[in-house]
C-alpha cells in the first residue's frame, strides 16, 4: 500500500520535481555532443568525458516513478557510450526535454520586457572575455580553456537551445568547466543576458513575412522553452521566424495587444488555415487544439450564460475540425469547416458584446462555477471525513483537513502566481487537470473496494483489532489525505482559470457582485456538506460503508472520464467522437476512449465485488 501511494504521490509530483537542471542537463548534451564525436569518433577527449558525466547526472534528477524518463536516460547513456551520431542524440535529447517541459504546469517569464542592449553590456563585461566580443567564442582567455567556450554564431547550435535552458546555464553555470554561475546577477540581467546570446544567431533569419496572429503575448511561454527547432518542426518556416523574432525584438511580444479569449482562437484558426494549404497536418493540429484550450474553453462561461446552444455547436465544432485534421481530410472539406467555425465566433463575440454583463449575470456565474466545481469535491471530503467520525479515529480526521487545507493554500498560490508571475499554457492545464483526475479516480477505486470490504460487522471488527500492525492502518491516512488533496486542488484549478476570465470580463463594476457570488457559493457547499454529513452519520453501519463504497466507485467513474476528456482535449489521447450528448457532471463525454475506460472500470469493479462476495460465502 505504501508503495503504491508512493507512486501516486510521484506521478502528482512530476511538474514540481522538472528541475532546471534537469532541462539544463538534457539541453546541453544535445547541443553540444557534435563537438566530442563526430561520424561514430571521439574528437574531443575532455568534451566526450563532459558528455558522459552529465549524461550520468540525469538519472538523479528525475522523478522516481517516471519509468519512461528513466528508460530514455539509460538510452541517452548508452548512445553516448558507443558513440551515436549527433541526429541520435539530438532526437533522443528533444523528446526528453519536452517531456519534461510538458510536465511543468506553469512557465516563469521575465519580471520585465527583455533589454538585448543591457543584455549586450552585461555580455562585454561578463563572457567577452571566454566567448569573443563578437560572440564566435574566440575570446582572449579561450586559447587556454578546454572545452572551448560556446560560438554563439553556431547556427546548429542555436537550433538546439531554448532560451529558458540558456537562462538556466547563466544562473547554474556548467559543472567542471570554466562556465562559472552568475546567480549573483539579477533575475532580470540574466534573462537581459540569455536574450542577448540566444539572439546573436537569430540576426541572419528573415521575419519579414511573419503573419501579425503569431506575434502575441500569449505565445511567450512556449517560446521561452521551445528551440528554434521545436518551432521548425511544428510550424514550418513561420515558427523558425517567430522564434527569431522573439530572439531579436521581444518587446513586440511583451507589448503586444492583449487579446481576448475569441480573438487568440480565431488567429489561432487563421493559422491551422495556412498550415492546411500547406498540407502540413500535425501543425495544423497543433494550432487546432490551441484554438480551443488558450482560446475559446476560456469564455465557455461566459457564453453558456448567454447562448448555451451556441456554447455547444462552437465546442462541437472545434472537436470535429481537430479530428478531420488527424484523418488528414481534403484541404476544401476542411477549409470550409475552418470558415464555419470562424463564423460562429464571431456569432459568440457578437453575443457577448450585444449582452452586457449585469451585476447578477456576474454574482450567478461566480455562484454556479464555485458550485459545480466545488461539488465533487465536496462528496469526497464528507464522505472521507464520515468515515473518520464513524470510526473515531483522530488521525484520519487530521489528515483529511490536512489534505484539503494543504490543496486550498496551493490553489491560493496558483491564482497569485497566474495572475502576476507566470502563465499557464491551455495545454499544461489539461494535462495538469487529467493527470490528477486519473491519479485521484485510481485512489478512489482502491478506497471504495477496500471500504466494501468492511460492510460486514465480524469484518470491521477483525479490521479495528489489528489496524495498528497492518499497513493498511497507517497507509490509509496518507492515501485518504491524498485523495482528499487531488479532489479539491484539481476542482481548484479548473475554478481559478474560469475566474480569471469572468473577473476580466466582469470589470471593476462588478467586482462586488463577483466576491458576493463566491461568498454564496462557499455557504452553499457548506450547508450541503454538512446535510450530507449528517445523513451519512445516521446510517448503520454496514449500510454507511455500502453507501460510501459505491459512492467512491461512482467519483472514480466520474473522474476517469474527466481525465481522459482532459488528456483528449490536450492533444495527448485520440479522440474517436460519438453522436452522443455529454454529461459533464457525471463525467461522460461522447469519445469512444473515455466512455471505453469508464466501462473498464465498471466491469473491473463488478468483478472485484462479485469475488469478494464469493470469498465470504465460502
Amino acid at each position: 500500500m505504501k508503495k503504491w501511494l508512493l507512486c501516486c504521490f510521484m506521478l502528482l509530483s512530476l511538474p514540481v520535481l522538472a528541475s532546471d537542471k534537469l532541462i539544463q542537463l538534457i539541453e546541453y548534451i544535445g547541443a553540444d555532443y557534435k563537438e566530442a564525436v563526430q561520424q561514430g569518433q571521439v574528437v574531443n577527449a575532455a568534451e566526450f568525458a563532459e558528455m558522459q558525466e552529465f549524461a550520468s547526472l540525469i538519472p538523479a534528477q528525475l522523478p522516481t516513478a517516471d519509468s519512461a524518463l528513466h528508460r530514455q536516460a539509460a538510452q541517452l547513456k548508452n548512445l553516448i557510450d558507443n558513440h551515436a551520431s549527433e541526429a541520435e542524440i539530438q532526437q533522443l535529447t528533444a523528446a526528453m526535454r519536452k517531456a519534461v517541459i510538458a510536465s511543468m504546469p506553469t512557465v516563469a517569464v521575465p519580471p520585465q520586457v527583455p533589454d538585448r542592449n543591457r543584455g549586450s553590456a552585461l555580455y562585454q563585461q561578463h563572457c567577452a572575455a571566454c566567448h569573443g566580443s563578437s560572440g564566435a567564442g574566440d575570446g582572449p582567455a579561450a586559447t587556454a580553456l578546454d572545452p572551448a567556450p560556446t560560438n554563439f554564431h553556431d547556427a546548429e547550435r542555436y537550433q538546439a537551445r531554448s532560451l529558458f535552458g540558456l537562462f538556466n546555464t547563466i544562473s547554474l553555470g556548467v559543472e567542471d568547466t570554466a562556465m562559472a554561475s552568475f546567480a549573483d546577477l539579477d533575475l532580470q540581467s540574466r534573462w537581459d543576458l540569455a536574450f542577448y546570446v540566444a539572439g546573436i544567431a537569430a540576426e541572419q533569419i528573415d521575419v519579414s513575412s511573419l503573419p501579425d496572429a503569431l506575434i502575441s503575448q500569449s505565445a511567450i511561454s512556449g517560446l521561452l522553452t521551445a528551440t528554434p527547432q521545436d518551432m521548425q518542426l511544428t510550424a514550418g518556416e513561420q515558427g523558425a521566424a517567430q522564434m527569431a523574432l522573439f530572439r531579436r525584438h521581444p518587446a513586440q511580444f511583451f507589448h503586444a495587444k492583449q487579446l481576448s479569449a475569441l480573438q487568440i482562437a480565431g488567429q489561432q484558426l487563421t493559422l491551422v488555415q495556412q498550415q492546411v494549404q500547406q498540407q502540413q497536418y500535425n501543425q495544423a493540429y497543433n494550432h487546432a487544439v490551441s484554438a480551443y484550450l488558450d482560446g475559446f474553453e476560456l469564455i465557455e462561461n461566459n457564453l453558456a450564460a448567454v447562448d448555451s446552444a451556441l456554447k455547444d455547436q462552437i465546442e462541437q465544432r472545434m472537436l470535429q475540425l481537430r479530428q478531420l485534421l488527424q484523418q488528414q481530410h481534403n484541404a476544401v472539406e476542411l477549409q470550409a469547416e475552418i470558415a464555419a467555425i470562424q463564423q460562429l465566433l464571431q456569432q459568440a463575440q457578437s453575443a457577448l458584446d450585444n449582452t452586457q454583463l449585469a451585476g447578477v449575470n456576474v454574482f450567478l456565474l461566480a455562484l454556479l462555477i464555485l458550485l459545480r466545481e466545488g461539488l465533487e469535491a465536496l462528496l469526497v471530503v464528507a464522505a472521507i471525513y464520515s468515515v473518520a467520525v464513524k470510526t473515531a479515529q483522530p488521525k484520519l480526521k487530521r489528515s483529511v483537513h490536512y489534505g484539503w487545507i494543504a490543496a486550498l493554500l496551493l490553489g491560493a498560490l496558483t491564482w497569485l502566481l497566474a495572475s502576476l508571475v507566470i502563465t499557464i499554457s491551455g495545454a499544461s492545464r489539461e494535462l495538469t487537470e487529467g493527470y490528477t483526475a486519473l491519479v485521484a479516480a485510481v485512489m478512489l477505486f482502491y478506497m471504495g473496494f477496500w471500504m466494501h470490504s468492511k460492510t460486514s460487522a465480524a469484518q470491521w471488527q477483525q479490521y479495528i483489532s489489528r489496524q495498528i500492525n497492518t499497513a493498511m492502518t497507517s497507509g490509509a491516512y496518507v492515501g485518504l489525505a491524498v485523495v482528499v488533496f487531488l479532489a479539491v486542488y484539481r476542482e481548484v484549478f479548473e475554478t481559478i482559470l474560469f475566474y480569471q476570465s469572468l473577473w476580466l470580463q466582469g470589470g471593476h463594476t462588478h467586482q462586488l457582485a463577483f466576491v458576493a457570488g463566491i461568498a454564496a457559493a462557499l455557504l452553499a457547499l457548506l450547508i450541503l456538506g454538512v446535510a450530507l454529513f449528517k445523513f451519512a452519520l445516521k446510517l448503520p453501519l454496514k449500510r454507511f460503508f455500502a453507501s460510501t463504497a459505491l459512492l467512491m466507485f461512482v467519483l472514480a467513474v466520474i473522474m476517469t472520464g474527466k481525465g481522459i476528456a482532459a488528456l483528449q482535449e490536450a492533444g495527448v489521447l485520440a479522440q474517436s467522437l460519438l453522436s452522443l450528448p455529454a454529461v459533464s457532471w457525471l463525467g461522460f463525454y461522447p469519445s469512444l476512449q473515455g466512455i471505453a475506460a469508464q466501462l473498464l472500470l465498471i466491469t473491473l469493479a463488478v468483478v472485484l465485488l462479485l469475488r469478494q462476495r464469493k470469498a465470504v460465502n465460502s
